[in-house]
Formats: structure tokens, sequence, C-alpha cells
């Protein structure tokens, strides 16, 4: 039988004006993009999508912008793809803003990068109102229809703009939304971005169609759900609001999802909050031993058996993709008892952003998986248990933190790039996250606690809805909210008399503290340290 979880096999493209010309003439008339509009679903061909970047870049040039900095400011939406894909396939530079941004911070950043122009959608128009005469150019994504027909005036009396592209230049500048500190300008060229797609997809199979729930500013949400996506031919259904995700999964029927675990959690506690509320819960647990005792005789009865849960997602759905956090062993077998596969991996946005990936098959437990194809990976400075701080070269490595030269000088050091994430790699090359070196608590005996660590275990405790780890007065301190505050007792008791126990004596939760609100999250659900 062939192994239907093979990589895929995809030419390689030089840059991004070559890619969006290679899939509108290959996929053609096949959908691309579909979403709702006003409640109605708009479907977009290849063909279409492809005419309509060319036509706003042509747009762009013809305003005089060519090697500008244009600054996207909007909510995820069709238009903010092709706006994405027409500056950089024009040879100009995108410059993403996160939504979450008030327009003051917002109007920082554009200042910082000097910006050439702002898109920006109806709901953020504050910012330009803000930046006043500071602003050269501008266009209000509600007068996208009336641009891009102007820009294919242009593509049909005079033809797109050819000037050849240096795939060596800034092509995007992300700003990092880190847990800690002041967002640093990524800078990534156009082989960072087109290699980073092109090895990802040759690294790993997933199967037809996804949902764009994740935010297209972060690099990981704009190449995990769209740009791997269209390469590959295959649909992007765009998700009009977190409200509406489990809507438009509905509708889109998707083949995998990617998310962050904080979706992923509430995902799967939904399948059992439905099935308690139809008083299926114990029926539904006695399935699950029956399905598992049949496959260990080789019979997979999952499909059958599971059919109302996967119908909840569409009806196709087999994989759902996360990064960014740990994912327990408990959620990963949850969701595999139902036909669910769980992939997990490595990423940052200085390497455009994905690095190590798992595979279908022959993933180890705790891994983030394998480096993707070419991409070195390797540890420095490491402690006696083996961990020290992963550093990549590649590709995929970005040009640099935009007019940041201390910070470039802190994180390259002969071609690598050091991430700032502490982990280990074992024999088999497998990639281990242990946490963050700008996280670390170095206590008065010069021990290392890396509190990622200690907030996946502690996560896993029934009750804890959330946690952070750090150091108080010198004792390590779990602060943790709790939906149910009645569990309370237990969670503390489970702390001192398991957690405690099972852990270094250095590493013993002294101090415990409970709140009565969520942590205050980046756009990427993770919380602010």
């Amino acid at each position: 039988m062939k192994n239907q979880h093979v990589p895929y096999k995809i030419p390689h493209v030089r840059d991004f004006r070559e890619m969006v010309n290679y899939i509108g003439d290959t996929y053609s008339d096949k959908t691309i993009f579909q979403y709702f509009k006003d409640d109605v679903k708009v479907t977009v061909t290849f063909a279409q999508f492809k005419r309509d970047v060319f036509a706003l870049g042509s747009y762009f040039y013809s305003i005089g912008l060519e090697d500008s900095k244009i600054t996207l400011y909007a909510e995820n939406s069709y238009e903010w793809i092709v706006t994405y894909l027409a500056a950089v396939a024009g040879g100009n530079i995108i410059v993403p803003l996160d939504k979450e941004l008030k327009p003051e911070e917002a109007a920082v950043l554009f200042r910082s990068c000097n910006a050439d122009m702002l898109v920006y959608s109806e709901k953020k128009s504050a910012l330009a109102e803000y930046l006043g005469s500071d602003l050269k150019h501008s266009l209000c994504l509600s007068n996208f229809t009336d641009a891009v027909s102007k820009g294919a005036e242009l593509v049909d009396s005079c033809g797109i703009n050819e000037k050849e592209i240096d795939v060596e230049a800034v092509c995007a500048i992300i700003y990092t939304s880190g847990t800690t500190g002041v967002p640093k300008g990524v800078m990534l060229s156009q082989r960072n971005l087109i290699s980073d797609m092109i090895l990802s997809i040759e690294s790993m199979w997933f199967p037809r169609g996804t949902v764009a729930v994740l935010p297209f500013n972060h690099t990981f949400g704009m190449m995990a759900c769209v740009l791997c996506q269209i390469y590959c031919g295959f649909p992007v259904f765009i998700n009009s609001g977190l409200k509406y995700v489990m809507r438009d999964i509905k509708e889109a029927k998707p083949g995998h999802v990617s998310v962050v675990p904080l979706f992923m959690e509430s995902f799967y506690k939904g399948i059992w909050k439905n099935a308690k509320k139809a008083g299926k819960d114990k029926a539904l647990k006695k399935l699950i031993k029956v399905s598992n005792t049949l496959r260990k005789a080789g019979i997979d009865m999952r499909k059958t058996f599971f059919k109302s849960v996967i119908d909840g997602f569409g009806g196709n759905l087999e994989m759902l993709i996360t990064g960014g956090a740990p994912i327990s062993d408990e959620l990963i077998k949850g969701f595999d008892d139902f036909g669910i596969k769980v992939i997990n991996g490595f990423g940052i946005t200085e390497c455009s952003p994905i690095v190590a990936l798992s595979k279908y098959e022959g993933n180890k437990s705790g891994s983030v998986g394998l480096p993707i194809k070419t991409v070195q990976v390797k540890t420095i400075n490491n402690n006696s248990d083996g961990e020290g701080e992963l550093c990549v070269k590649g590709d995929i490595v970005m040009m640099g933190y935009y007019n940041n030269p201390e910070a470039n000088a802190e994180v390259f050091c002969d071609g690598w790039f050091n991430t700032g994430d502490i982990g280990r790699i074992d024999d088999d090359g497998f990639v281990f996250i242990t946490g963050r070196k700008k996280n670390l608590i170095i206590l008065d005996n010069g021990k290392n606690v890396y509190p990622e660590e200690l907030e996946y275990l502690i996560g896993r405790i029934e009750g804890v809805t959330e946690v952070l780890v750090y150091s108080e007065d010198g004792f390590i301190t779990a602060e943790i909210y709790a939906e149910d505050m009645s569990l309370k007792d237990a969670v503390t008791d489970a702390i001192k008399n398991k957690l405690n126990p099972s852990v270094a004596a250095y590493k013993q939760i002294r101090k415990i503290k409970f709140r009565d609100r969520e942590f205050e999250k980046t756009t990427t659900k993770k919380i602010k340290r």
C-alpha cells in the first residue's frame, strides 16, 4: 500500500513573483480562498488571486512605490494577503503591524522603520489620522477594489513591473511580539521566506485544506496557514474572527488546522463538554477503550466510532498543528483516540519562522520534531543535563534586526543564530525545548530553573487553567488562575504532595498564589511575563 504520509514534492521557485505566477497558472480555476463577507460566502480562484496581486502591485508602482516600505495594519482578510504579496512580488518591503496595537503604539513602529505607505482597514483608520502629515501614501482597504481596478488597467496596457527581484534584499520587516521586552524589527529576505516555505512543505505531510485562524502579521500564521497551503494548490478558508472559528471550520471542512496550544485545549474540552451535555460522556469513554483495544489488534475503527466528533469539525479533520508551548502527552493521546493527529513544531520569527517539525509517524514524546531539510541546529553552553541554547544555521535565518546593531551582535556568532531558547538534541536529532534564556531563574546556590518546565507540570494538574512560575523573595513561586476556585485546595495539595516530591529539591514550588482573572496575553495567546 502506498504511504499516504510522504511529504510533497514541489518545484523550487526563486521569489514571490515567480511563486504567484506559478500558482496562478498551475491551479488556475481551482479555489484558493473562501471567506464570509457580510454573511455571504466569497470564493476566489488562483487565477483571480494572481490578477489581483499583480494589479495591486502595479497600483503601488504607479504612485511611486519602488523599494519602499508598506505597512499593513488590519485584521486577517483576503485583502490583507493580496497586499502582502503585491508588495513583496513588486520588489517592495512589507511591514505587517499587529492589529491589537493601539494607534499610538503602531505609529511608533511606522516611524521607526521609516515607512512610505500605510495600508489599513476601516476599523484601524485612527492610525492614519494620528500620523497626519507623516503619511506620504495611504490606502484604506474599503477602497481596495478601486485600487485593484486602477492597477488592472495598468497591467492590461503596460504589463507588470518586470524588474528583477533581489532575493537577498530585505522584503519583510516583522516586529516581534515576545512575552518580554520591546519589539524588534526582524528583517527577512525573499530567500529566507521562500526557503522556509519550500523546506517546510518538503519536511512534513499535511492533509488538504485549512482554516486560517492565526494572525497573519505573525510569520507562523502567514507561513503555515497561507503560503505553504497555496503553494501546494490547497484551498484556505479565511476565518472571520475568533467567535466564528467553529462556524468557519464546520463550513470549510478542513483536513488540518494550525492553532496555538490554548485553542487546542479549548477544542478538546469542547468535545467532552458537548458529550457530557448530551449525556454521552460515559459511553464515549467506553467506546475509546474498545477502539484502542481493536487498534492493538490492527483494526482501526476510529472514523466510524467517532464520526460525530469529527463531524463537529466539518467531517474531514485529520490533523492539528501547533507550536510555541509544550503539548501534554494526554492531549496528544486524547486527540489521537478520536483519529486526529497532533503535530508539534518549533519556530521563531528570526528563522522565517519554522525550524523543526514533528513527523506524522515516529515522533518522540516531548519533542518538537526534527529540523526541516538542510537546516542545522546545535546547542551551546550546555549544562550537566545536556541542555543549552539552541542555535540555527541555514537559508531561513534572518538578515538581522532593523537598525539594531547591538541586538545583532548579541544573537549572531560565526554564522549561527542564537535563538534564546534552551533545549537539547538527542542522538537521533530530535529537538526538545526546555525554556527561554530570558526567563531563566538563577538561584542563590547557582542552580538554574527553567519556569516553562514547571509550568508544564503544574498545567497538567486538574483545576489549573493558567500558571506562571517565577522567583519572588528568593522562592520559586507559582501564580495560578483557576476557573473553578473550589478546586483551589486540591491544586495546592497536588503541588505540595505530588509535584514537589517528583522534582529536584531546588526546583520545588515554595510559594503558591491564586489570582481571580486570566493573565494578560500576546496576540498569539502566550502569557505576558
